[in-house]
This record gives C-alpha cells, sequence and structure tokens, in this order.
C-alpha cells in the first residue's frame, strides 16, 4: 500500500516464503514470479496421473491494507467467542487458508480422472491488481483453453457465490499555475483556484453518470474524487494541484473508454481553464455474470450440500475475478466471512466458516473427477 516501512514488513515476502513452504513440504510443485522487488506470485500446482481436461484455480491475495487505526493488536491471532482476530482474518487471509486446506487434503487424494487443481497467492490486490494480470500472461495458463478452466477468487462472500460486481479505474485530474511569493499574487496563476472553478463539472458529470441506465443486478456506474493535493507552502502562490479520481465500471464499459468519456465531458465544460486528464494508474474491469452459469451451478450444488441454502450476489467492489474473465476464463468469487468486517478496525473471522469453506472446496474439486 506504499507505506515508509522496510520491504519485509510492507509487503508480502513473508506471506510468500510461509506459503511456499507449506505447499512444498507436502510435495506440489510450485513457481514465484517477481512481479515488483519484495513482490511475489506464488503459485502451487496438483497435477493428477494422466492428461486431466479440465483445470480448477484456487485463486487469493496475499496483502492486506494497512493497520493504522486497529483496536486489536492487528497480528495477534487473538481466537474469542469462535472468532479469530487480525488484520487479514478476514480479507483474505481466511479465504486462502480455506484454500489452502482443501489443496493439501486434496494433494493427499490426488489420482487419475481429477482436474488438475492450481493455487496462486498473488500480489498487489489491494492496490494495484498487478499480481492476477501477470498470472494471467503466464505461459502455464495461456497456454491452455480458457474454457478448460474454472477459476475461485477468495474473498469474504459469507460462503455466498458472487458472480458480477463492478469494476473500477483510477487518474488523476491536474491543473498547471505559476507561482510566486503570496504577497504578490496577482503574479502568479493559481492552480488550486482553477481546480476549485473544474471540480462543480467533476460533480455535475458523477449525477449524469448515476442517472444513466445501469446493470439489472449493480446499479448505476459511479464517480468520486477521493484526494486533493497541490501548492508548497501557505505563503506560495500554487502552481499545481491535483486529484485523484475514482471510476467504478459496469459490465460492457472499458477502463479506456472511462476515462475518455470523463475528458470529453470537461472539454466541452471547462474549455477556457487549462487542466489534464491522466491516463489511467489503476485499471480493472467489472466481472459480468453471463460469463459463469455453469461453474455457479457446480459450486451452488457443493454449497447447498453443506449449509442446505445457496445464494448468487453481485457487488459493487471489484476483484481479481474480473481479470481472470477479462481473459475469457470463467470465474466467481467465493470465501468465509462478511466483507462488513474487511479493513476495519476490530477484524475477524469466524472460524466455523472457515471449516465450513474448506468442505465446500473440496467437494466441489471432487464433483468434477471424471
Amino acid at each position: 500500500m506504499g507505506r515508509v516501512l522496510p520491504d519485509e514488513l510492507i509487503f508480502e515476502s513473508r506471506v510468500t516464503a510461509y506459503m511456499e513452504t507449506f505447499f512444498k513440504n507436502m510435495g506440489a510443485r510450485t513457481e514465484r514470479t517477481k512481479i515488483q522487488p519484495g513482490r511475489e506470485n506464488l503459485v502451487a500446482f496438483l497435477d493428477p496421473p494422466g492428461n486431466p481436461s479440465q483445470t480448477i484455480l484456487f485463486e487469493a491475495h496475499q496483502d492486506t491494507v494497512p493497520i493504522d487505526g486497529m483496536t486489536i493488536d492487528p497480528f495477534g491471532s487473538k481466537i474469542e467467542s469462535g472468532k479469530l482476530y487480525g488484520r487479514g482474518a478476514c480479507d483474505v487471509k481466511g479465504g486462502m487458508a480455506s484454500m489452502a486446506t482443501a489443496f493439501a487434503r486434496l494433494f493427499k487424494q490426488k489420482k487419475a480422472g481429477m482436474p488438475q487443481l492450481i493455487m496462486a497467492c498473488t500480489i498487489d490486490e489491494e492496490h494495484g491488481f498487478q499480481g492476477i494480470q501477470s498470472i494471467v500472461n503466464q505461459p502455464w495458463l495461456k497456454a491452455k483453453d480458457p474454457k478448460s478452466i474454472w477459476a475461485i477468487v477468495a474473498e469474504p462472500t459469507r460462503l455466498h457465490i458472487v458472480n458480477a460486481h463492478k469494476g473500477a479505474v483510477r487518474w488523476d485530474l491536474q491543473c498547471k499555475g505559476v507561482s510566486c511569493h503570496s504577497s504578490t499574487p496577482e503574479k502568479g496563476k493559481n492552480a488550486i483556484y482553477n481546480m476549485a472553478k473544474i471540480l462543480p463539472h467533476v460533480e455535475q458529470y458523477a449525477k449524469h453518470l448515476a442517472s444513466l441506465p445501469g446493470h439489472p443486478r449493480l446499479g448505476s456506474a459511479t464517480l468520486s474524487c477521493g484526494t486533493i493535493r497541490g501548492g508548497a507552502s501557505v505563503n506560495t502562490v500554487p502552481d499545481f494541484c491535483a486529484v485523484q479520481v475514482d471510476r467504478r465500471l459496469l459490465p460492457g464499459e472499458t477502463p479506456l473508454g472511462a476515462v475518455n468519456q470523463f475528458r470529453e465531458w470537461l472539454n466541452q465544460k471547462c474549455s477556457d481553464i487549462p487542466f489534464e486528464v491522466t491516463d489511467p494508474w489503476l485499471a480493472a474491469p467489472a466481472l459480468g455474470d453471463e460469463y459463469s452459469p455453469k461453474l455457479v451451478e457446480a459450486l451452488g450444488k457443493s454449497i447447498q450440500s453443506r449449509i442446505g441454502t445457496v445464494e448468487i450476489d453481485a457487488e459493487p467492489y471489484g476483484t481479481d475475478a474480473a481479470s481472470l474473465c477479462e481473459a475469457f476464463i470463467p470465474a466467481v468469487v467465493f470465501g468465509p466471512g462478511s466483507i462488513a468486517q474487511a479493513h476495519t478496525k476490530d477484524e475477524w473471522i469466524e472460524i466455523e466458516q472457515l471449516k465450513i469453506a474448506e468442505e465446500i472446496l473440496c467437494d466441489f474439486v471432487l464433483s468434477q473427477c471424471s
């Protein structure tokens, strides 16, 4: 998440090393891919005898959000009243643990007729999706027919299936000016004043998006300004001001298309004010529910057999599943815990849900044996 701390503390390297040892101790084939210094994807393979025609991909991200403001020991792993507390317990180490233990159980049972099972532990889901975007370009995945792969992405879904969610694209809106001493502001051009003139039109555009026809399950596309920065000191007329823009995408929209629509709107409304709309620094597509009906049906049967009901949801947040679907791989989101506990000051997950998720995942893989 970019905090100024040693790489071994802030990045995923210790999780990667732990999980690599976990998989190697059972005899699984593993592969590490460096994405950034101190940040590596880890992939483990369960290769059954023969030539399996189907591959099932488990995917869970290794990173978490920062610990600022937490009211519990973020890494204490306290267990109380059937709940495990700590940063990442819900998002998404709980889901990762359920997948990893299911993988270990299935590894002991591997036999001819089983699908190949791959577990990918990725980096950077919380910030930029670089980990999953590397996975979809790996030779071992690109060599397969996407139709022969089903993917389950771990996120806290309350053991529901999420088969649709919004995407996200983020960029900067910038204004430049001319700096000078604040005692003679008439000699400069105040970039913050220019930004102040533009922002009402940005808000107007956000309202325009909300008024357009939306997705039947996801609602409307949205736009929000999240941060603003500018100026060097109070006694200097600022020569720069920037706003970070967050745009949530619907299925069928593209990240670049959304940026271009925003740029065109401001070109029409603010032709007399100098500004720049940067290229996006984060781009993740939406997940459409049309890509995974057979996967939903099969996973739903395993859920039904364990808890008696199946809930299928659409969510406003984004996940790694969308990048898989963009590569034509059917993918859904599933896991223990609730998004309501994710990123919170006292993050927790119910231990019983971890166990149920493990059973469901094992049942699902075994149901696909030929």
